[in-house]
């Protein structure tokens, strides 16, 4: 029964850090001024399918070692990784969100034009040299 009591606690557990995190991502997302999607509410459905696929298969571990062990250690230690995870999120500053953000931009324009920028950094190569051989 104290498995169950504890597995039961992990799981309210791990929806009130996904809860939390969920709450303090749209009040970050409303800081930013970018608007709030259905895309960004995905992606807590997602990590709920990351957190309890994995932690079903240890309630299950720890159902079958209840003889030997007197309490579900493995759904223990996952929910404090889950929980620790979603700390991490929730103390991510707004700005840095950003900052990733944009640089994620920078980079899919780089490389959705990186043969324009190859063309440019060949021309440039080619200024050089012609420099060069103009001074000597």
């Amino acid at each position: 029964m104290i498995h169950i009591v504890l597995i039961a606690l992990c799981i309210a557990a791990t929806m009130g850090a996904m809860l939390v995190d969920l709450i303090t991502g749209v009040m970050k997302a409303k800081q930013r001024g970018e608007a709030r999607t259905s895309t960004g509410y995905k992606k807590t459905a997602v990590k709920a399918k990351k957190y309890f696929t994995p932690f079903i298969e240890l309630c299950f571990i720890d159902l079958l070692c209840c003889v030997v062990i007197p309490f579900p250690v493995f759904s223990m230690i996952w929910t404090g990784y889950c929980i620790f995870c979603e700390f991490k999120s929730v103390r991510e500053k707004s700005w840095e969100k950003a900052e990733l953000r944009k640089a994620e931009k920078t980079m899919s324009v780089i490389i959705e034009n990186k043969d324009d920028i190859a063309k440019i950094m060949a021309q440039i190569l080619f200024d050089n040299e012609n420099k060069k051989e103009d001074k000597k």
